[in-house]
């Protein structure tokens, strides 16, 4: 009787213990983010730092998931997109394609933020900004630069050293400025699904479609202002060159 109540209690054991690798084998990685119906679900996610946040899409229309500059590739249906948030804070997206669409990262312990809401996306990223910010006026004397040969769009994606203006959240540079030495090449990424060409003095760029970018090398110093030739004034912003 007591070497089989004995088994029966060491079978429980490994029973109980068995259980307990498997639910932890079994614990979630991180969050997720269903894309349906053109909105974000759940709108507000919780996660801890280091953990992986993963979009998926579920709409027939294609979106992208866009954080202070930073924006995914094109998901079209059933597409994913995962993102490691390693430090705490609390991030503000949306889609680059359809402004409307918001959603919000909390990543903290237990899933809340304390202490300082200050933190990146990654090693290098910048605090979080508001999504929207209004545009800058272009001034009432613009230089105009010295003629030059007209530039040719680049079909790729180009990081130029951080001298690069990306148009995101319709209607919209970020930076809205920039100051650059005479002799930089500056780059304008498009990272919104809105077509857009870039006009200052005589110089007038092709038109940008969705990931296509526009290069100009400033040689001289001076102040050049310049807006979206489809959307006017509203879309606008300003180089300086010392």
């Amino acid at each position: 009787m007591k070497i089989y109540l004995l088994f029966t209690s060491l079978a429980g054991m490994i029973m109980f213990a068995g259980a307990a690798i498997s639910s932890d084998m079994m614990a979630p990685k991180g969050s997720s983010v269903k894309i349906q119906n053109y909105a974000f679900g759940p709108e507000s996610v919780s996660t801890a730092p280091g953990k992986e946040v993963v979009w998926v899409n579920n709409d027939s229309s294609s979106h992208t998931v866009l954080i202070d500059g930073h924006e995914s590739p094109r998901l079209r249906k059933g597409g994913e997109y995962r993102h490691t948030f390693t430090k705490s804070g609390e991030y503000h997206y949306q889609c680059g394609i359809h402004k409307s669409m918001k959603g919000t990262v909390i990543v903290g312990a237990n899933g809340s933020v304390n202490g300082s809401m200050n933190s990146g996306i990654s090693a290098k990223a910048p605090a979080p900004s508001p999504v929207s910010k209004a545009p800058t006026p272009v001034p009432s004397r613009v230089a105009t630069p010295a003629p030059s040969p007209t530039p040719t769009p680049v079909k790729k994606h180009i990081v130029a050293d951080g001298n690069t203006v990306s148009i995101v959240d319709f209607m919209r540079f970020s930076p809205t400025e920039l100051t650059v030495a005479a002799g930089t090449e500056v780059t304008w990424d498009n990272h919104d699904g809105s077509n857009h060409i870039i006009q200052f003095g005589n110089v007038r760029s092709p038109r940008l479609r969705h990931d296509s970018s526009f290069s100009y090398r400033f040689d001289k110093p001076g102040e050049y202002p310049f807006i979206c030739a489809i959307h006017g004034k509203r879309m606008s912003g300003k180089i300086t060159v010392k």
